[in-house]
């Protein structure tokens, strides 16, 4: 059987997410038994244009030339996944307001600059998306659990539980009984519980689970927190300014 054609791709992003790719190491060489890494850049210059069987997009649309990149990826890959919270639900990059933009690139590169850079989106903004591996950065452990479903021919779907339960089975103290903010409750599992184990809450990297009542956090926020809709606004839009749950809130 012919092996899988497997490119990477990354558009404006830090690369911690590709990152942890390479951190698989040994088991990256097992996975290459079945997949042939026809393109990345951070392995070698010159690679294949496609078509490839699976394309994996790591970081933010933020230039024009990047949404034609994609475009172009899309059209010679079978299977594309996102690879982060910046390709899946825009991250980090896309809290700047948009109104804000130019005052903030002249603050810190100088009245001369001419920044490049339009609204940061999730990838499926510019085109479909079949698969997300989320998280900031994406785990190791579920990068390599995701390609070998999709070589053993099954199909990956996000953890059908919370944070919260992830708690629970490492004994974590609740953040929220403790009158401190957290996601946990609406966001989807995978990630063991890493920030609130690490006495951090959670920040939602991993996107918000199916049919999370955000409305009801909204109103724990407001009655136990004593949160105004300003703070939440600001707590949320930190990886979810793009979806439609924040938006709805």
């Amino acid at each position: 059987m012919p092996k899988k054609k497997l490119a990477i791709f990354d558009l404006t992003d830090c690369e911690g997410c590709e990152l942890q790719i390479i951190n698989l190491k040994e088991k990256l060489l097992v996975l290459e038994k079945d997949l042939e890494i026809a393109a990345w850049r951070l392995i070698e210059n010159d690679h294949s244009h496609g078509p490839f069987d699976i394309s994996i997009i790591e970081g933010n649309p933020v230039k024009h030339d990047e949404e034609l990149s994609l475009k172009k990826i899309r059209d010679v890959s079978k299977i594309v996944i996102a690879l982060g919270s910046c390709a899946c639900t825009g991250g980090i990059p896309s809290m700047i307001n948009e109104k804000e933009r130019d005052k903030i690139a002249t603050k810190i590169y100088g009245k001369n600059y001419k920044p490049k850079a339009i609204s940061a989106k999730p990838i499926n903004e510019i085109i479909k998306v079949d698969y997300y591996i989320p998280g900031c950065p994406a785990d190791k452990n579920q990068i390599e659990k995701f390609l070998i479903n999709i070589l053993n021919g099954k199909n990956p779907t996000p953890r059908p539980y919370p944070v919260c339960l992830e708690c629970k089975l490492r004994e974590n103290k609740c953040l929220l009984h403790a009158g401190e903010p957290c996601l946990g409750p609406v966001t989807q599992g995978g990630c063991n519980a890493k920030c609130p184990s690490g006495g951090l809450y959670c920040y939602g990297c991993w996107g918000p689970m199916k049919n999370a009542n955000m409305e009801a956090l909204k109103n724990v926020y407001k009655r136990d927190l004593k949160w105004n809709e300003y703070q939440i606004k600001k707590h949320l839009e930190i990886f979810w300014k793009d979806l439609e749950e924040y938006k709805k809130l």
